[in-house]
């Protein structure tokens, strides 16, 4: 089982090294995008520590915004490079610099050959009652209005009674929600890359969508002849301890008997800063037979 993670990032180094040593295997490949927001330093410290490394690879940068284009840009960059670069895989993950494994390498590719073909991402059909955004339900108003990010600042020009005209959903599609990180397998990786690379006008739509990582490929997906491979599941844990905050608790060492017994692969967010030792805990109780 051959997987190629693409990873994004945009703070600390030492936890992205970290997160690509334990993942690193004879048939792993990286490929990495870090904000070009973060300080040229940090790109230099993780460009040192891995550059050696002939299966990772560093992706073109730019600037991401929260809840802007940018994260699906950088995915799309990534997806790309895999297929110039003629990677072999069988599995794509995306993954961010606050993630963490918490099954071995042995045990996620184990798991990836008995479900081969299934494609493991979050998703629902939009409207839904599990969005608030802005202090409105259902989602629509993500894809209907439109938002920008006009000198680092968020701009939106809703659907009222100024701005009648709601904008389209692109022809053919119906929209569809969920978490931004997903496994898929090459065939759905190569669907995705000939949609957007013939269908401009799609992605074109999308950069005017609030936080649109989260509608993108799921969109994608469940409007595809794939989708009845498609599970709900993304693999990830995650606690939400403030739904309305729009990001998942930092994980600490407090959580780890919810790690150690959750059938997940992986788990978000760490932060070394606030607790780096239930990432030795994790290293030691359940990632020893990486080393």
């Amino acid at each position: 089982m051959k997987l190629t993670y693409i990873i994004s990032a945009y703070k600390y180094p030492e936890q992205l090294i970290r997160l690509i040593h334990r993942l690193d295997t004879d048939s792993t490949s990286f490929f990495v995008h870090v904000d070009k927001k973060a300080d040229d330093c940090i790109y230099r410290e993780i460009v040192n520590a891995l550059s050696h490394r002939p299966n990772v690879h560093f992706l073109k940068r730019h600037r991401c915004y929260w809840g802007g284009f940018g994260h699906v840009a950088a995915t799309l960059k990534g997806i790309a490079a895999i297929l110039r670069t003629n990677t072999r895989f069988d599995y794509a993950i995306l993954l961010t610099g606050q993630d963490y494994p918490i099954k071995p390498n042995r045990h996620i590719a184990a798991f990836l050959e008995q479900h081969r073909g299934k494609l493991f991402l979050e998703f629902f059909p939009l409207p839904t009652e599990y969005w608030q955004n802005r202090g409105i339900v259902g989602g629509m108003e993500r894809i209907e209005a439109w938002h920008l990010r006009i000198l680092n600042r968020y701009v939106c020009f809703p659907t009222s009674s100024r701005f009648p005209i709601k904008r389209k959903f692109p022809r053919g599609f119906k929209p569809f929600g969920g978490s931004s990180y997903w496994c898929l397998p090459r065939e759905c990786i190569e669907y995705i890359y000939k949609l957007t690379t013939r269908n401009r006008a799609f992605v074109n739509f999308f950069k005017y969508v609030d936080v649109p990582d989260e509608i993108f490929f799921q969109t994608i997906i469940l409007n595809s002849p794939l989708e009845r491979m498609a599970v709900n599941d993304n693999l990830r844990y995650l606690e939400w301890n403030d739904p309305d905050s729009g990001s998942p608790a930092v994980l600490r060492k407090s959580d780890f008997g919810k790690l150690l017994s959750s059938p997940k692969l992986f788990a978000r967010k760490f932060d070394v800063h606030v607790d780096a030792d239930v990432l030795d805990l994790i290293d030691r109780e359940i990632l020893g037979e990486n080393r």
